[in-house]
């Protein structure tokens, strides 16, 4: 078994092992909010509830809350102490299990495989929601070491044991090896001025929602194209059981063709629930792009990245009422692509939460 299939193999064990559990995927405030409670910084009785809801749910086997990389990365930007980064952190391990998502590019990658499989008919495939859960230090992806000189045997087993000592390994005791050490800047920054010179550049031109959808879904096609050329060259290799050689202009076409295939495919519904990183994600920009007076701000990228997750994959979102409201509007309908449920008031969250245990 290579390594590839070993870290395969967990992670369909590990999403068969959670299936029965029903998602509640909390976003930064909430997680804040939740570790606050669990200090006992935050008294109120609908953040005690939920906490104490959360808490029997995991207890009993029947909720998880799982985490993302967008998360992960926005824990890190918490000061490291025990009432910040390291309560957070405590709180998500007991409530996370130490699970969440593969991280986005996979994701894609994993849609557009299943899309291209179930186009082609005729093959038995996993459930799409049991290939998506990982442990949280591979949460932005898979650490595999490279010893070169060593027999590939020996290289195999020391890869397979790395793997399964971070699989084990809890986000508190990540914190911990990362200690006070910076985290990396804010990428958001610039990319948050940029798009909105753009979008102050064009908003003339956009005549209504259904067009705004449009331009954003064909930016996301762009890289989706890539990855859904290279996943069908893998396909051809494995069918033909030989590598397969392609020029840089090969691949240049496969990918305009693919382009082409999957900007057509979205005028079935069905393709907007395979495909459906690629269908939130435009939405939620073109969402934004559409209200002419709101502008980007940096952590809207984490915000849309916590969306992406939650309304793909679990049964409950918790969120800010901006979001809230952004996702529910009648022309993004988010809610249906997945059935999550969607909360901004802590109150009410709880409340929801208790129905789930019943």
């Amino acid at each position: 078994m290579s390594i590839e299939q070993h870290i395969r193999s967990r992670q369909i064990e590990l999403g068969r092992k959670i299936c029965p559990r029903r998602k509640i995927y909390l976003d930064a405030r909430f997680w804040i909010f939740m570790r606050d409670a669990a200090l006992g910084v935050r008294c109120d009785t609908a953040s005690q509830a939920l906490l104490a809801h959360l808490r029997r749910g995991v207890t009993e086997g029947s909720l998880l809350c799982p985490i993302s990389s967008a998360m992960f990365l926005e824990l890190m930007k918490q000061p490291y102490s025990p009432g910040r980064r390291v309560g957070t952190a405590r709180v998500i391990d007991e409530l996370s299990m130490g699970i969440g998502l593969i991280e986005p590019h996979t994701v894609l990658g994993t849609e557009i495989y299943t899309f291209l499989l179930k186009g082609k008919g005729g093959i038995e495939l996993f459930p799409i929601e049991e290939l998506m859960w990982t442990k949280v230090a591979n949460i932005l992806g898979p650490s595999i070491p490279t010893l070169a000189g060593r027999p590939l045997d020996e290289e195999l087993a020391i890869q397979k044991a790395f793997h399964d000592y971070l699989w084990n390994l809890s986000l508190n005791e990540m914190v911990e090896i990362f200690g006070d050490k910076p985290f990396g800047p804010n990428d958001f920054v610039e990319l948050a001025a940029q798009t909105n010179d753009m979008n102050a550049l064009h908003k003339g031109e956009l005549g209504s929602f259904a067009q705004t959808y449009d331009i954003e879904l064909r930016g996301s096609i762009e890289l989706a194209g890539e990855v859904t050329a290279d996943i069908m060259h893998e396909l051809a290799e494995k069918q033909a059981a030989r590598s397969l050689s392609r020029t840089p202009e090969e691949r240049a076409t496969s990918v305009n063709v693919c382009r082409n295939a999957l900007y057509l495919a979205f005028e079935k519904p069905e393709t907007r629930r395979i495909l459906r990183s690629i269908h939130i994600g435009a939405s939620l920009h073109a969402a934004i792009r559409w209200d002419k007076s709101r502008k980007f701000k940096p952590n809207d990228y984490y915000d849309f990245q916590h969306a992406v997750a939650a309304l793909s994959y679990c049964d409950a979102f918790l969120t800010e009422g901006p979001l809230h409201t952004l996702v529910r509007q009648p022309h993004t309908n988010l809610e249906s692509i997945n059935g999550c449920r969607v909360f901004s008031d802590i109150g009410v969250a709880a409340d929801f939460v208790e129905t789930l245990l019943k």
